[in-house]
């Protein structure tokens, strides 16, 4: 029996059993030998499998037992043992399998062995063990010498023989056997290896090895060269005669044909010393000694007589007569005729193709077909490069071996070849030939330089070819004049090409030299040189030459620099006056563009709370029919100190935009006066009392002790510049602590004799200065006394700032955050006149910050002791707040949503719309304004107590998301049916320009109301969108 995992593995070609029983059945009582005289012994099957049928006994030179003897054989083992004691089933042990089924199924009381259970205890132990063996194997018995092989055969080991749809037929030539093959490591000789094996284990006892055995296998649906090693081992019968053999084999093919190839590669010597044939001399020879991998050949070599090396040459062929379309005595590699078009494709790695119709001729070598007569054509061949690293020789076209795959054994064999006629060809080259070839094209490149340098001399552009080591080896005259370069002998050492540079492009020109010598395919560089350009208009300026360079090479090794000049000084003057002109032009509009948005949108933020809330107080009165007097009052107050602080606001931006002004035009002016600094310190923060009082902010003043330890009294330095910094420091302060739970600002200031930046900590960022300043307390007016520092900071419990908005807070025109902040968020001109101021004054001002803690804003000036009696300073000047006034209107019921993330004007702009009679939906972004969309009737999802919405009050300049973006969120919403309505947007915004409004409109804004605007306008706008008439609501 076999186990389960051999039964598993012996049903896998079950589909293949009955065909291939049912055509060996039939082939058994075809006699081997069609004359039954050439068979010397009788011929009668006794096992057949599925895999294999091989009914195969050659003459032997010992007698034929006679019929009694075979009936001795088959006669019952005298020993009883359990295959007797039920011989009609003891088949039923061996493995259940098709192959096992099939071998029960012969019909074998009509061969010599007769029926299954007449045969003798040997026969049945020796076809258990058959059947047991994992291996290909065989059994022969008798002078039969029927096979049966074990499943595993069929994919290994297929008898040589006529084959038809890749079943095995009965019909054995014994012609098939008369090669020579290896036994014991000895020829055998000539005739049939495996009958000579048979007579050899018989006649010794002992197993005879075939090795090597040729064999053509069918598989994929094509025959096979393949090569096979066995051994047969004698077997003997119940009376301890031989009477059959028991064979295994296992193929060698690849063994075989590795060792084949490696001697041909072998005989393809490389010559030594000098060498008088040609390449097709050393490799056709060699080719031509194994025609079943070379069934054809033809060798090809680049003409060496042709400068270009796009001429080959056919030097020798096998197989293909002289008359062949592909005998092509020499063509261009650019020909489309023959083989050439492929030659293109192979010259860095080897193709190959399909055999085609260009092949009909050839005359092949290899493996002859037994039927016709021919040797088998090819179906692909390989074109080989002939080549080393920097040169190519030439190509050799091989026919595939006939019955082989086109497998990694293949592609390798090819390159081995490739490479060994690659070395061959280039011993070949011998330095004779070299030498002459070197002298060729020097001559040619010799005569072709003479035309080129009678070209260059009269050329319009300057050329110039330098050595290595920098000497000019020539140079046209056009070179001269450009560069102004003397001509004397003298004057051309090495690099003296460098000299014509001014000294700042010197080192660019030497970069240049060194990067062609690394090995830069070329330079481009335009340098200035000491000769001097006279433009139309203006000032002479150095002349610029514009220079390509690149390196001139042989056989990958720099021989020397070649260059070309061009006079771009013209250009370079026009291409630099149009530069200055249009980058003037782009600044000037720029910085106009950029003061007017921020001005106008930070001005035009608070105008609109001052309007509004003017609105609301001039038109107070109605309000008595509902409202206590005290009450409106109270809400008059309240616009009242909101009108003070927008005022405020905005003395703050035109005081900014004026500082800046006279920063710009250099007309601001540092105007030293003895002032103690504590005074100034007291009066900055008694200005912000009372906005320090309404935000509920706590503010300390911390004196160091650096003050008395230097004996700080009187100071000369400008005051006014101080306390307009420190006035920025503190409104800054103020606006990013007031919307804290912790409110709290400390100011904290001092001296110092040296270096100040030590008095601060540690991580303060200090703003870098952009150029130099001059010290202005060396003018006469400071006096001459010690030089002091005077030290400051203010530290809030703000919302802090990531680290890297720390370094663009002071630029012009910039926040930390581009959108306007929650309680206005400033020009952002403080902090950049700030840091001018302080590095005016000899000082720098630096910040620190960590995000969500608070910030602290440092800052010093340099100034002088006061030597004079001390003069009283003047007070500061008080800001000036103005208003303006408009009337309001009722304007029905309508159902607002006001989308504002400026507090002020949200709150303002809510109560005047309310108190108009419009109900009103606040969203602080864009964000919020879309998630409310959702919760309103005009959302297309029925929604529980939805929210109406009639017209949306949109502001541009938001966080989170932007009006405009919000704007074109709800058209696209609206487009895709989300949005059942078209819901009219009104822009709310101080961006008021045309471009901007242009801007709003293509972005889904139907109607844009620049900031300021009094309610009673805004209403009117809503009712004329909306379509009120009189108390209702019409929509367009």
């Amino acid at each position: 029996m076999i186990s389960d995992g051999d039964k598993q593995g012996t049903s896998t070609t079950t589909t293949t059993t009955t065909t291939t029983a049912t055509k060996t059945a039939t082939a058994t009582t075809t006699p081997l030998y069609p004359n039954p005289s050439e068979s010397p012994r009788r011929r009668t099957s006794i096992l057949t499998t599925r895999n294999a049928i091989q009914n195969i006994r050659p003459a032997l030179s010992e007698p034929v037992p006679s019929p009694d003897n075979v009936a001795a054989s088959n006669s019952v083992d005298p020993v009883p043992s359990p295959i007797d004691n039920n011989p009609a089933d003891w088949t039923l042990d061996l493995p259940d399998t098709d192959h096992v089924r099939f071998f029960r199924s012969r019909d074998w009381p009509s061969t010599a062995l007769g029926p299954l259970d007449g045969w003798s205890f040997a026969l049945r132990l020796h076809t258990f063990s058959l059947f047991a063996d994992t291996r290909p194997a065989c059994l022969y018995w008798y002078d039969l010498m029927t096979c049966a092989q074990v499943d595993k055969c069929l994919t290994n080991l297929c008898v040589q023989g006529p084959f038809e749809n890749r079943h095995l037929q009965r019909a054995m030539d014994p012609a098939s056997w008369q090669n020579s093959s290896y036994i014991d490591g000895k020829y055998t000789p000539a005739g049939v290896p495996i009958g000579w094996a048979l007579e050899q284990a018989e006649k010794t006892k002992v197993a005879a090895d075939l090795v090597e055995i040729p064999l053509t296998s069918e598989r994929s649906g094509y025959k096979e060269e393949t090569y096979f090693t066995g051994s047969f081992i004698p077997l003997r019968g119940d009376d301890s005669k031989v009477y059959g053999f028991y064979n295994t084999a296992y193929e060698v093919t690849r063994q075989k044909l590795n060792d084949r190839r490696a001697t041909m590669l072998n005989r393809l010597e490389i010559p030594s010393g000098v060498h008088e044939g040609t390449l097709a001399s050393y490799v056709i020879p060699q080719l031509e000694t194994n025609p079943l991998d070379i069934p054809m050949a033809m060798l090809f070599q680049i003409d060496e007589s042709n400068v270009s090396e796009s001429v080959v040459r056919l030097q020798g062929q096998i197989g293909v007569p002289e008359d062949h379309p592909l005998v092509i005595d020499q063509a261009d590699l650019s020909s489309c005729i023959g083989l050439y078009p492929v030659f293109c494709k192979a010259k860095k790695e080897i193709v190959t193709l399909p055999v085609d119709e260009r092949f009909a001729g050839i005359e092949w070598r290899g493996h002859r077909d037994r039927l016709t007569g021919f040797c088998q054509p090819s179906s692909y061949f390989s074109v080989l490069p002939i080549a080393t690293a920097d040169r190519l020789y030439g190509f050799l076209v091989l026919g595939a071996n006939a019955r082989r795959p086109i497998d990694d054994d293949h592609h390798s064999f090819m390159l081995n070849i490739a490479a060994k006629i690659s070395t061959i060809a280039a011993s070949v080259a011998s330095a004779e030939e070299t030498r002459r070839r070197a002298e060729r094209l020097e001559r040619e490149l010799v005569e072709r330089e003479k035309q080129i340098r009678y070209m260059a001399q009269y050329a319009p552009v300057g050329m110039q070819h330098l050595s290595s080591d920098g000497s000019i080896i020539w140079a046209n005259e056009m070179y001269y004049q450009h560069t102004g370069h003397p001509k004397d002998a003298e004057s051309q050492y090495n690099f003296s090409f460098l000299d014509v540079f001014i000294e700042e492009d010197r080192g660019r020109a030497m970069q240049c030299w060194a990067d062609l010598l690394q090995g830069a395919s070329h330079v481009e560089i335009a340098l200035r040189i000491k000769r001097m350009y006279f433009p139309p208009n203006g000032e002479p300026e150095h002349a610029c030459l514009l220079f390509l360079a690149f390196p001139y090479m042989v056989d990958g090794e720099i021989k020397s620099l070649m260059g070309c000049t061009t006079d771009i000084s013209q250009l370079k003057w026009a291409e630099a006056a149009e530069a200055r002109n249009a980058a003037d032009a782009r600044e000037a509009k720029r910085q106009q563009e950029e003061f007017i948005d921020v001005v106008s949108h930070e001005m035009r933020n608070p105008l609109s709370a001052i309007f509004q809330c003017a609105d609301m107080i001039s038109n107070s009165y109605r309000d008595l029919v509902h409202m206590s007097a005290i009450e409106i009052l109270k809400s008059n107050i309240e616009a009242a100190n909101t009108i003070t602080m927008c005022a405020n606001h905005q003395k703050h931006i035109v005081d900014d935009v004026l500082t800046l002004s006279k920063l710009k035009y250099m007309m601001l002016t540092i105007s030293p006066r003895p002032v103690r600094p504590i005074s100034i310190f007291d009066q900055v923060v008694k200005m912000f009392q009372a906005d320090l009082a309404s935000h509920d902010i706590t503010i300390n003043t911390i004196v160091q002790p650096s003050i008395g330890d230097n004996k700080i009294d009187s100071v000369m330095f400008d005051s006014s510049r101080v306390t307009q910094i420190l006035i920025n420091l503190l409104t800054n302060a103020i606006k990013f602590t007031k919307g804290e739970s912790r409110r709290k600002i400390t100011i904290t200031y001092g001296a110092a004799l040296t270096e100040p930046r030590d008095t601060f900590p540690k991580d303060l960022y200090w703003v870098p200065c952009e150029k130099k300043v001059e010290d202005l307390t060396l003018r006469p007016e400071w006096g001459n006394g010690e030089h002091v520092f005077l030290t400051c900071s203010v530290t809030d419990t703000g919302a802090g700032m990531r680290a890297e908005e720390i370094p663009r807070l002071f630029a012009r025109f910039e926040q930390a955050n581009s959108k306007t902040s929650i309680k206005y968020g400033g020009s952002g001109l403080g902090l950049f006149i700030s840091q001018q101021l302080t590095e005016k004054q000899g000082g720098r001002i630096g910040l620190s910050s960590v995000l969500g803690q608070g910030s602290t804003f440092g800052f010093y000036v340099k100034a002088r002791r006061n030597t004079a009696k001390l003069a009283d300073s003047t007070a500061l000047s008080r800001r000036s707040m103005g208003r303006t006034e408009g009337n309001g209107t009722a304007s029905g019921s309508m159902h607002v949503l006001l989308v504002e993330d400026n507090l002020v004007n949200q709150k303002i702009l809510d109560k005047q719309l309310t108190r108009a009679g419009c109900i009103v939906h606040v969203a602080n972004h864009g964000l919020e304004a879309l998630e409310i969309l959702r919760q309103s009737s005009c959302w297309h999802e029925p929604i529980k107590e939805p929210k109406r919405l009639d017209i949306i009050l949109m502001d541009w300049e938001m966080p989170v998301m932007d009006g405009l973006t919000c704007s074109r969120e709800i058209r696209k919403l609206q487009q895709a049916g989300k949005i059942v309505k078209h819901i009219e947007i009104i822009a709310t915004t101080a961006n008021a320009r045309e471009e901007q409004i242009e801007l709003a409109l293509h972005n889904g804004i139907d109607v844009v109301m620049a900031k300021p605007f009094i309610v009673s306008d805004l209403l009117s706008t809503m009712k004329e969108r909306l379509g009120v008439v009189n108390s209702g609501i019409v929509y367009q």
